[in-house]
C-alpha cells in the first residue's frame, strides 16, 4: 500500500511551511473561512513564500465566499486547490472552473458511520472530497476524530468514485490507525500538529510525517 500524501492546513507561518516542504508534503493549506489561522492575501503570501521551486501545492480553504472572492485570491496567490467548505453546490464548482485553473475539493461530514449524502453530479465534478467530522453544523477544523472503523464501508463507498482526503482529529499517535483503516489518498492535519493555533510544531509534523508513511510497503 503506498502512503498518502501530506497535507499541513492552517499554516500562518513561512517557517512551518518550509517544515512542510522539507518534509515533502504534497499540500500546504492557508484558511481562508474565518478562525485563529485567518490570513489575508499579504500573509498568505510571505507563508507561502518558502515553497516557491517546490512541488508542494497552494491550498485555499474557503467558506461561503462569493466566487468572485474566491478567484481573486486564487489568482493572487496562484493556488493549486480551491478546498470548499461551504457551498460546494455544482453550479458553483463549475463556474470556479471556468475561472480558475485550480483543483476543486469538496468537502463532506461524516457523523458516526454515515457520510453525508453528495449528489453524483458534484462527486464527478471534484477533484477530491475532503471527509471531516460532522461537529455541532461546523463547516471542518474540528479537531475531532470520526469513528474511522464504524465509518470504513461508507468511506470505501465514496473512494471509489472520488479521491478522498481525510481530514479530522489526525495527529502522530492515530494517523497510522486512519492510514491502515481508510486507505486515504490524502491526510490531512492542522491542530493536530500544533503547540498553539496556527503555530505548527516541526517536530510534530515530523512525528506526522514518518507515523503517516509507516505502512508503505
Amino acid at each position: 500500500m503506498a502512503a498518502p500524501e501530506l497535507k499541513f492546513c492552517g499554516l500562518t507561518r513561512a517557517e512551518d511551511a518550509a517544515v512542510a516542504a522539507e518534509l515533502g508534503a504534497g499540500y500546504a493549506g492557508a484558511i481562508f473561512a474565518g478562525g485563529p489561522r485567518l490570513l489575508d492575501v499579504p500573509r498568505a503570501r510571505a507563508m507561502f513564500a518558502p515553497l516557491e521551486g517546490t512541488p508542494v501545492r497552494r491550498v485555499g480553504v474557503f467558506g461561503a465566499a462569493v466566487v468572485d472572492e474566491i478567484t481573486r485570491i486564487a489568482d493572487a496567490l496562484q493556488l493549486d486547490v480551491l478546498q470548499l467548505h461551504d457551498g460546494g453546490t455544482l453550479d458553483r464548482i463549475l463556474t470556479l472552473r471556468e475561472r480558475s485553473r485550480a483543483a476543486i475539493w469538496t468537502v463532506a461530514r461524516v457523523s458516526g458511520g454515515v457520510v453525508e449524502s453528495m449528489e453524483e453530479a458534484v462527486l464527478a465534478a471534484s477533484d477530491a472530497v475532503v471527509l471531516d467530522t460532522a461537529v455541532g453544523g461546523r463547516s471542518g477544523g474540528t479537531g475531532v476524530a470520526f469513528d474511522w472503523a464504524l465509518a470504513a464501508g461508507a468511506v470505501r463507498s465514496v473512494a471509489a468514485r472520488c479521491a478522498v482526503v481525510l481530514a479530522g482529529g489526525l495527529r502522530p499517535a492515530n494517523v497510522a490507525e486512519a492510514v491502515r483503516l481508510l486507505t486515504p489518498r490524502v491526510v490531512d492535519v492542522s491542530s493536530g500538529v500544533e503547540s498553539a493555533p496556527g503555530i505548527k510544531d516541526p517536530a510534530a509534523m515530523r512525528a506526522f510525517a514518518l507515523a503517516a508513511r509507516s505502512r508503505e510497503v
